[in-house]
């Protein structure tokens, strides 16, 4: 009897463990269908989904019949990864605290009020764009600011997102917890009239932190921000903090002549205008949230855009695209703002 009750207790530890194995395999298997809807992009679904955009390369990864993120077609089905969303909460264990009895007092004084601190809020910054969109805008650069580059990975995959992890070359000691951009050129920037170089077109695609390294192996890094797919043999700049750029109350509308230089089309960020450079800077007394027009190329004066300068530097200057009345492009001119 006594061996039949051990049986039995045996079989149940096991039955419990399966159960409890099942269940924590479905919730890490858990998916979500997804029926594509017309002008979807990864970035929107990862935001609607999970409540996250800069998840996009997660829900890619997870859908590997999808060879290219930018092509999804409406009535398209792909997987949800809903695991995503589960963030363990650990409970909080609040400390005993036995309060002291208060001690009579002796004397009783009376109680002299204190005057009431005056608390200032301070104001709320208004951006002209947030810090993501800022750092993904890039900037043009007279020479390639690297330190390294990402050589490979643990998987041997060569394009990796968010919270993947890679192994890097770097110029000079690095230590746990040092922090990176990540970006490569997107071109070369020549002036559009003169063919002068200007210098590289610098795209800025993530962030990434140093995990560890192992005695006589390469440093290994996570990904921690991703704005769009990054590949292995992409360069790494140090991390700085930045600030977006504050809108100005009254914008200045500088007299000023010039030309859009280059352009960039933020379309993984789903933002509601282009990036564009041109060729003046603050050399040239441009500041940030300056106003320009720009002007068709043409015989006839006509003005069909608005830019406004989120990070000028020497030379060159990024803006955003306002608003335009047709596509900007490289050599269009670029004026002081007319007058109404």
């Amino acid at each position: 009897m006594y061996k039949k009750r051990q049986i039995i207790s045996v079989i149940g530890i096991f039955f419990l463990i399966f159960l409890t194995c099942s269940y924590l395999s479905a919730q890490e298997m858990e998916y979500k269908d997804y029926t594509v809807l017309k002008g979807d992009t990864l970035w929107d679904i990862s935001g609607k989904e999970l409540s996250d955009f800069f998840l996009w390369p997660k829900v890619w990864k997870e859908n590997p019949e999808i060879k290219n993120p930018d092509r999804i077609y409406p009535g398209q089905k792909i997987k949800i990864p809903l695991y995503l969303l589960q963030k363990e909460i650990q409970p909080s264990i609040q400390p005993v605290v036995t309060k002291k009895p208060e001690p009579i007092p002796l004397v009783t004084k009376p109680e002299i009020k204190k005057e009431e601190e005056v608390k200032i809020t301070p104001k709320k910054k208004n951006y002209i764009v947030n810090k993501h969109i800022f750092l993904a805008s890039g900037y043009i650069s007279e020479t390639i600011p690297n330190i390294g580059y990402i050589k490979d990975t643990p998987t041997g995959r060569t394009i990796i997102g968010k919270d993947d992890y890679a192994f890097i070359k770097v110029k000079k000691p690095v230590k746990k917890g040092d922090k990176f951009y990540i970006f490569h050129v997107m071109e070369k920037v020549k002036h559009p009239k003169t063919g002068k170089k200007l210098g590289y077109l610098i795209d800025v695609v993530g962030t990434a932190e140093v995990v560890g390294q192992e005695e006589n192996d390469d440093p290994k890094i996570v990904v921690t921000q991703a704005y769009t797919d990054i590949s292995t043999g992409y360069y790494l700049d140090d991390f700085y903090e930045v600030e977006p750029p504050i809108e100005p109350e009254n914008p200045r509308t500088p007299d000023i002549k010039g030309y859009i230089i280059a352009s960039k089309h933020l379309h993984l960020i789903n933002v509601p205008y282009d990036i564009a450079y041109i060729d003046k800077g603050t050399k040239d007394g441009l500041q940030t949230g300056d106003l320009l027009a720009t002007l068709e190329q043409g015989k006839h004066i006509i003005y069909n855009g608005i830019l406004q300068v989120i990070n000028p530097r020497e030379k060159t200057s990024t803006v955003i695209i306002k608003k335009s009345t047709d596509a900007l492009t490289k050599g269009d001119p670029v004026t002081k703002v007319k007058q109404e």
